[in-house]
């Protein structure tokens, strides 16, 4: 799940994710979103990522929205919730990207 806004996702994404922007997620979103609250839940946002500040600005990691998401789908009942790894570099990452009209290099 990938918790930066439209725009950002649309910039760039991993392949597969959902995107809910934090403002966004609510009772009503989380219902159509991610309805199996057992299921396994892998969220990021930009603290993620580096050398891709267009579609990754870098924070803080007490700043992330990692911090927020996980406590709102925590109080929501998902209870199988991950981050992805700490810092992925996306000149070397093997992790497939994609954007909303092509499939991004990251090679």
């Amino acid at each position: 799940m990938d918790a930066r806004s439209a725009a950002k996702f649309d910039l760039l994404h991993v392949k597969g994710a959902i995107n809910l922007s934090f403002p966004d997620i609510d009772i009503n979103s989380l219902a159509r979103t991610l309805p199996d609250k057992s299921a396994r839940i892998l969220i990021y946002c930009n603290n993620n990522f580096s050398n891709r500040p267009d579609a990754f600005a870098s924070k803080a990691p007490s700043a992330s929205l990692n911090l927020s998401t996980y406590i709102a789908l925590y109080n929501y009942g998902y209870r199988n919730v991950y981050e992805l790894a700490p810092l992925i570099d996306l000149r070397s990452t093997t992790l497939a990207l994609v954007s909303s009209s092509r499939v991004a290099s990251t090679q």
